[in-house]
């Protein structure tokens, strides 16, 4: 998500040291200006002019989800009466994800839009899931058209289009209980348990497990070239692959590659994500850990789900989230988040940090015809 994100992912390398190494009075190299990067991410939250099929329209809503590296690992088949999410393994990052945990959960995330659209537009929708057998596993929807909206919810509807995951220090202001509690309560359910830390108290321990996590994970080789994969340094480079982690998502200036490779060893390292992490949480209203029954598809599926309705809800309350899902990325740490919160079998899925602060720039989405399953 991954949903990491989850899949993810989540507030991931500021190239803040740049101006130490002179890059801060070195050109942008980039054959996308700042303004072509914002054109093209605010047209994939538009209707596609280019088709009048109200099914292709819920795929585009349903793409809209959060995917960990925004790897958008999915694909989908249309028929008059269903459309099927499949997962795109071609997509994986197996270094963060090895079980394909976070790839799930970013599925899921993409059926809650899908099915959030389809009520809101006047389907009746059913969900069956299909996860036998590997290579041709699949989420069927299937839809009914009664021509008035089957469910209300234009709260989450209207919140499809301008959800992000905020990749920057927030304001640190609490939420209020009432807020906080219809957050909860539209979070939960499916097997799925949202446990809140708004308390100095509580998020210390949290913040302990996602700088450990960090340790693990920026001194790991595989990780750390996989996540430089995925990142887009430019915004050429950006708009060129149409997804991934954009350096103007996180804040960063648009640099190209080659010159992005000479001081990124001395960015991704512990102390420097510690660093970040630190701020970000504290500067945040609390965090949020999804802890699901069970640790299959279908207990992934559901935590994307869940996650989803959080942050479409918390986009309508003007709250901003971002993953920090590193101590359930690494298996010793979430055993140990396990215990740390006597949680008596059941799995943490999905961590994230929620408060209120600035709106970054939207990350971009593939074409549709690039995310259609050919038969």
């Amino acid at each position: 998500m991954k949903p990491t994100s989850l899949q993810n992912r989540r507030d991931m390398l500021r190239i803040t040291g740049a101006s130490a190494l002179g890059l801060a009075i070195v050109p942008t190299l980039t054959s996308c200006s700042t303004t072509d990067y914002d054109t093209v991410a605010s047209k994939a939250r538009l209707p596609d002019t280019r088709t009048k099929q109200a099914l292709i329209e819920l795929v585009r809503l349903a793409t809209l989800a959060p995917s960990g590296h925004n790897t958008q690992p999915w694909k989908f088949a249309v028929t008059p009466n269903e459309i099927r999410i499949y997962p795109d393994l071609t997509r994986r990052v197996p270094a963060v994800d090895p079980d394909n945990r976070e790839l799930w959960i970013s599925l899921g995330g993409a059926l809650e839009n899908l099915i959030i659209s389809a009520e809101h537009t006047g389907y009746q929708t059913d969900i069956a899931y299909s996860l036998g057998t590997t290579g041709d596993e699949y989420i069927a929807v299937s839809l009914k058209q009664v021509g008035a909206k089957t469910v209300e919810q234009p709260l989450f509807f209207s919140a499809i289009p301008v959800r992000q995951c905020t990749r920057n220090a927030y304001d640190g202001k609490p939420v209020v209980v009432a807020n906080l509690k219809k957050l909860e309560s539209a979070t939960a359910g499916a097997g799925i348990t949202p446990m809140l830390f708004t308390s100095a108290a509580t998020i210390e321990p949290m913040l302990g497990y996602v700088n450990a996590g960090n340790d693990r994970q920026m001194t790991n080789n595989n990780f750390k070239r996989e996540l430089t994969d995925w990142i887009r340094f430019s915004n050429g480079e950006a708009v060129k692959k149409m997804d991934g982690l954009a350096s103007r998502v996180m804040g960063n200036p648009s640099i190209p590659r080659w010159m992005a490779t000479l001081f990124i060893g001395s960015l991704l390292n512990p102390k420097a994500e510690t660093k970040k992490d630190d701020k970000f949480i504290r500067s945040s209203s609390g965090m949020m850990l999804l802890v699901s029954a069970n640790n299959d598809k279908t207990a992934w599926i559901e935590t994307g789900r869940a996650y989803e309705r959080f942050a479409l809800l918390s986009t309508a309350m003007n709250i901003k989230n971002a993953f920090m899902n590193q101590p359930c990325e690494v298996p010793e740490l979430r055993s140990q988040l396990q215990a740390h919160l006597n949680l008596n079998g059941a799995f943490p899925q999905l961590l994230f940090r929620f408060g209120y602060g600035p709106a970054m720039p939207q990350s971009l989405r593939r074409p549709l015809e690039q995310v259609m399953r050919v038969s």
